[in-house]
């Protein structure tokens, strides 16, 4: 489709010092690969090649992929080219991301080994959070249970997704003393910038009488997976979907973001967690999956550095045939704003005028990216907290009609195939 805009924004990139971009680059792409070769009994092989990208992040340039027939590796060329020879500060911000966990497969030659490097922040982002767990899925039976006020039960189930999405392994190791917590409900309301939930539930109301499908583009594993199944579990239990699809990564990314095997790994975590409805929560989605109510699809395009408007085509008709596609995380609300400069108050549903289907972004904050904010309320914000953009402490839920009628075809990287 031909977009209503003209133009979008140019992209973040992360060279100005002092930027979360570029922190995240020279500080934390570091720290994150010294974890990778601490918590993991590498050869040396292995390890030589992490510490060689470790350099390389502040000395190196870009260059092209070298694990030969890598599945992905003919799209990583032509997203690499536009950009070899380039310093690791040279290049748009999202690119220099997904590069780097790319070049951390790489190392490990991820394709033949399918060896998880962050297998053990995501075990403890399981174990050490087995209490919320448990309240959470208290809660949750109370949710499900058909003497619960519907239109309330999915609320509470979009903001315990939401605000799960705080625990980010990336940002946030296991077991860290600095993870964004709020200690009440009025507090977290108060957190919320931009609540658009009920436009949301309206949407998955009008169904005409037709039983619909919800699409969710999942985050984080750990506690925020265990609240993503539970909104899934609301949603097929009240019956405001007939059908729930989990999009997930084809390989390990941003540390603790969601691939096939970490579904499996949470319902071993629920099913043995000597909770009955720990167990009974985890048999629920169990069935949901055997009989194809609930299904995980993993795309490669999901570890790309393209914009949500470079769908490719097969995944971006697939996603039309929602009738919500719901967005998790700030990765995946970078990825849907293309990871540009917009206008903080430019409306979410201007900025999103390719969508296809309606989609909801729940989201905390962690990047230097947002809109639909007024300008007076940024600055009341601001003013209390200075970090509001980038600690994981201000949360969005934000809605889309997906008037646009399907995504767009640049050619940033080329043809997205």
């Amino acid at each position: 489709m031909v977009p209503m805009m003209t133009s979008y924004p140019p992209p973040i990139f992360s060279s100005v010092p002092g930027t979360w971009s570029h922190s995240t680059v020279t500080v934390r792409f570091p720290e994150i690969a010294q974890r990778v070769i601490v918590e993991n009994q590498f050869s040396d092989t292995i390890t030589d090649q992490i510490k060689i990208l470790q350099a390389e992040i502040l000395s190196g340039s870009i260059r092209h992929l070298e694990d030969q027939g890598a599945p992905d590796q003919g799209a990583w060329r032509r997203y690499i080219e536009p950009f070899r020879d380039k310093n690791w500060l040279e290049v748009p911000w999202f690119f220099a991301e997904h590069y780097f966990y790319r070049r951390i497969m790489e190392a490990l030659n991820f394709f033949d080994t399918f060896a998880d490097p962050f297998w053990y922040q995501k075990e403890q982002g399981l174990i050490q959070n087995d209490q919320e767990i448990r309240e959470y899925i208290s809660n949750l039976r109370e949710r499900i249970s058909p003497s619960a006020e519907r239109d309330q039960a999915l609320m509470a189930s979009l903001y315990f997704s939401l605000w799960g999405n705080q625990a980010d392994l990336s940002l946030w190791p296991a077991g860290s003393d600095i993870t964004p917590q709020h200690p009440s409900q009025n507090i977290l309301n108060e957190h919320l910038l931009d609540d658009q939930s009920s436009q949301v539930i309206g949407e998955l109301n009008r169904t005409d009488g037709k039983i619909s499908r919800v699409d969710m583009m999942l985050d984080n594993a750990g506690f925020e997976l265990v609240t993503d199944l539970g909104l899934a579990d609301t949603l097929l239990s009240r019956a405001y979907a007939g059908s729930i699809v989990l999009h997930v990564k084809a390989h390990p990314t941003f540390v603790s973001d969601v691939i096939p095997n970490d579904l499996d790994r949470t319902l071993d975590f629920l099913l043995g967690s000597g909770s009955d409805d720990g167990a009974a929560f985890g048999r629920r989605i169990k069935d949901y999956l055997a009989i194809g109510k609930l299904q995980v699809r993993e795309d490669f395009f999901w570890n790309s550095p393209l914009a949500m408007w470079d769908l490719p085509l097969i995944l971006d008709e697939e996603l039309q045939k929602a009738s919500l596609v719901i967005s998790k995380g700030d990765a995946n609300y970078r990825r849907i704003l293309g990871d540009r400069e917009w206008e903080i108050t430019t409306p979410f549903q201007q900025a999103l005028d390719y969508i296809g289907a309606p989609l909801a972004a729940l989201r905390t904050l962690k990047a230097e990216l947002a809109v639909g904010l007024d300008q007076d309320q940024v600055q009341r914000v601001s003013a209390q907290d200075p970090d509001w953009m980038v600690n994981g402490r201000w949360g969005l839920i934000q809605y889309a009609s997906g008037s646009g009628g399907g995504g767009v075809r640049s050619k940033e990287f080329g043809e997205n195939k």
